[in-house]
């Protein structure tokens, strides 16, 4: 598929001989990991956060920057993306700490560490800053959390955290396209500059706290017994929430946030940032029940489908193979999220099953993340489909993924 997305450049044969050496690379990755014991890394935490941190931290030294973002370590006409081996690094940490407290996890305390490996991550990512690569963190940490039995009162709270961010900024960006509401509405105005880092801001977490104080105190004169800590708890995590989303919303460049805007209205600006869209949506119609033949795509070849050799190649896909075969490829995804549970079910150690828990989440992720956005179900956030869009760290690490889950497999019966 990278060889017919690209071939409009007029030089496919560098973009598949790149992908094709990547996949090479990460076929010997996928070799070594599996025929190497996995719980080696555990013995290793150290080394592995050391290994880490310390590449994204280079990066930001020495990458080189494409589109504003510091994310890729060039040689020659080679690059590659730390943050994408990062992943796999960061899933096998959570793996050793859970594993080895695995006795603890039913308390909040036992959480610092892996938030805090996770929180040290997406602090260095965002200072590429590479917004879309920090989006799979959250889910892996969450999943892995649960898979080693941290109670869903205490994960409550970092999915509360992470809805308020999220509804803060669809709030945002559904009232910046609502210029007449806000223009009647003082309240609605107030809302929307509360979003931002500025004086509404302030005005506007005073108000959450009197609501919530108040709550407090009526439920003490209603004679509740609700512990006051749950009141405060509450009012941190949205305050949180909705603080990170503030930060977030005055750091995002223009294109990004029109990405937001398209989100919600494609035909606001049907030529500029919401033409991806409209188009992937174009060719994954046009291409019927069994597409217009491999490089007769009429949307990718004539060249109005952008970026179609690495985030909208599954609208190439539909376009010139349809959705037959566009199926057949999610049955085969569906196929390796279903074995890597399974792996995961099946492995003879805590370690090795939360690693599998870690690697399916994120393959998950990335999949309906990467469906979703080209069928204009969620913003554009430059996330690859596994295995298929151009890439070469995407493909190494997703290669090696995949020999980890095979060394877990293949020493499930190992004692």
């Amino acid at each position: 598929m990278v060889y017919s997305a690209s071939l409009r450049f007029g030089n496919p044969e560098v973009y598949f001989g790149k992908q094709l050496t990547a996949f090479l690379i990460g076929m010997a990755a996928l070799f070594v990991l599996a025929t190497v014991n996995y719980q080696v890394f555990s013995q290793y935490p150290k080394f592995l956060f050391f290994i880490s941190v310390s590449i994204l931290a280079l990066v930001l030294a020495a990458g080189t920057s494409y589109r504003g973002t510091r994310a890729w370590f060039t040689a020659g006409p080679f690059s590659f993306q730390p943050s994408e081996i990062s992943k796999l690094l960061v899933i096998l940490l959570l793996g050793i700490w859970c594993s080895r407290n695995i006795k603890e996890m039913r308390h909040l305390k036992s959480l610092a560490v892996p938030f805090f490996i996770v929180l040290c991550h997406i602090i260095l990512i965002l200072l590429q800053p590479d917004f879309g690569s920090i989006l799979v963190y959250m889910p892996v940490l969450l999943a892995v959390l649960y898979a080693a039995g941290a109670r869903l009162a205490h994960l409550s709270v970092l999915l509360l955290y992470g809805l308020v961010a999220a509804a803060v900024l669809l709030a945002h960006t559904a009232l910046s396209l609502s210029a007449r509401l806000m223009q009647g509405s003082e309240f609605w105005a107030m809302i929307y500059h509360g979003t931002e880092i500025s004086k509404e801001f302030l005005i506007v977490q005073a108000v959450l706290g009197g609501i919530v104080l108040f709550s407090w105190w009526l439920s003490r004169q209603l004679r509740f017994r609700v512990p006051g800590i749950y009141f405060l708890s509450f009012f941190l995590i949205v305050a949180a929430g909705w603080s990170s989303a503030s930060l977030f919303l005055n750091s995002l460049k223009e294109y990004q946030r029109k990405r937001l805007d398209v989100f919600l209205m494609p035909s606001l600006d049907p030529s500029g940032a919401g033409y991806h869209v409209i188009q992937s949506e174009v060719a994954l119609g046009s291409g019927r029940i069994f597409g217009k033949g491999l490089f007769s795509g009429t949307q990718s070849q004539l060249g109005f489908l952008p970026e179609q050799h690495t985030d909208f190649i599954f609208s190439v896909l539909g376009e010139e193979l349809g959705f037959v075969f566009s199926a057949f490829v999610m049955l085969l995804y569906l196929v390796l999220l279903l074995r890597a549970v399974r792996i995961a079910g099946d492995s003879r150690d805590h370690f090795g099953s939360l690693v599998a828990i870690g690697i399916a989440v994120m393959f998950a992720f990335y999949i309906f993340m990467n469906l979703a956005m080209v069928m204009g179900l969620a913003p554009i956030t430059g996330l690859p489909l596994p295995f298929l869009s151009y890439g070469g760290s995407a493909m190494i690490s997703s290669l090696a993924a995949v020999g980890l889950l095979l060394s877990i497999h293949v020493r499930r019966f190992t004692h």
